[in-house]
C-alpha cells in the first residue's frame, strides 16, 4: 500500500489510500481555490521551472486545460471529486480514473431494502460488500465501443462502482466509481489488474467523523491505513 504521504486528506467524511502518482481533485465550487492550487502543483511537478519556458509553456497550458476540463466534467456530472493518475510511475500512466460522489436518498426504503432490490435484478452484476463496517454494493460492468475513424481497435471501459451507505448520516451514500480503459487482450489483462488494485484500495477506506467514536488525529489515522 501507499506510504502516508500518498494518502488523501479527509475532504468528505472519509480517507483512503491512493496509488503512487495519483491525485485527488476536489470539484465543488467552494473548493475551487484548492483545485487551482493542486493543478499548479501537478503542472510544476510534471514540467518544472528549470525547463526552457518557450518549449515548456505550451505543454503547461495543455496540462492545465486537461486537468481543469476533467474536474469541470466531473462537477457537471454531480461528483465531489475526481481522482486521476497525474504522474507516471516507472514510465507508466494507468488508463484509469476514479469519480467520488455523495448522494442523498429521499426515499423511504432502508439501505438494506435498497441493496436487496439491486441484488435481485438479474440484469445487474452486483455483489454485497462491507466498507469499513458500512453496507455497500459493488457493481461491475463493461462497455465496448467501436472506433469509427482510422484503424483504431475497439475500446472497452470496465467500470466498478462501490455504493456505500454512510452509517452515521441517514439517507446519504458515498459512490466510488472506478473506470479502466482497455483495447486488445494484453490491455484487457491490464484493465483486470487495475480493477484488482481498486478493490484493494477500497479496503483502506475509513470513515473519519463517526458519532460516538473519538476521532484520532489525522497522522495516526493515515499511519493506521498505510500499515494495512
Amino acid at each position: 500500500m501507499s506510504e502516508p504521504d500518498a494518502l488523501v486528506a479527509p475532504q468528505a467524511s472519509f480517507v483512503m489510500a491512493l496509488p503512487p502518482g495519483w491525485s485527488r481533485l476536489p470539484v465543488r465550487e467552494r473548493e475551487r481555490p484548492l483545485l487551482l492550487a493542486l493543478i499548479e502543483e501537478i503542472v510544476a511537478d510534471a514540467l518544472p521551472a528549470s525547463l526552457p519556458r518557450d518549449s515548456a509553456e505550451p505543454w503547461r497550458g495543455e496540462l492545465r486545460k486537461r486537468l481543469t476540463g476533467a474536474a469541470l466534467e466531473a462537477r457537471d456530472a454531480g461528483a465531489t471529486a475526481v481522482y486521476l493518475p497525474t504522474r507516471p510511475v516507472d514510465g507508466f500512466t494507468a488508463p484509469a480514473s476514479l469519480i467520488e460522489t455523495e448522494v442523498e436518498d429521499d426515499g423511504l426504503a432502508s439501505p438494506a431494502e435498497v441493496i436487496a432490490a439491486v441484488l435481485s435484478d438479474p440484469h445487474i452484476d452486483a455483489t454485497e460488500a462491507t466498507v469499513d463496517g458500512a453496507s455497500a454494493l459493488r457493481t461491475d460492468t463493461t462497455t465496448t465501443r467501436v472506433q469509427q475513424s482510422g484503424d483504431w481497435p475497439e475500446v472497452a471501459t470496465r467500470q466498478v462502482v462501490y455504493t456505500i451507505e454512510v452509517p452515521h448520516r441517514e439517507g446519504r451514500w458515498v459512490v466510488m466509481s472506478f473506470s479502466a480503459v482497455s483495447g486488445d487482450n494484453p490491455s484487457q489483462d491490464l484493465s483486470d489488474a487495475l480493477v484488482l488494485l481498486f478493490d484493494a484500495l477500497m479496503t483502506t477506506f475509513r470513515w473519519t467523523d463517526v458519532p460516538g467514536v473519538d476521532p484520532s488525529d489525522l497522522e495516526s489515522r493515515l499511519a493506521e491505513i498505510a500499515s494495512r
